[in-house]
């Protein structure tokens, strides 16, 4: 099974966007980690970028203010 990395930019907005990660073998299963995690669904899951797990790569948010 191939594993890739799932990145929601503008997750679940508030005062500041927010970021969200999942490391699955599909986004259905990447959702689900995440929301097992959150505790509860996002109303607003953002864009979603996904990137192989072959390579190295590198993500960064810049936090609000």
């Amino acid at each position: 099974m191939k594993l890739k990395l799932f990145v929601w930019e503008g997750f679940s907005p508030d005062y500041t966007d927010g970021l969200a990660f999942a490391i699955a073998k599909d986004e259905t299963e990447a959702r689900e980690l995440v929301i097992k995690n959150r505790g509860y669904d996002a109303y607003d899951w953002g864009v979603l970028k996904i990137l192989p797990l072959n390579k190295p790569v590198a993500f960064s948010v810049s936090g609000g203010g």
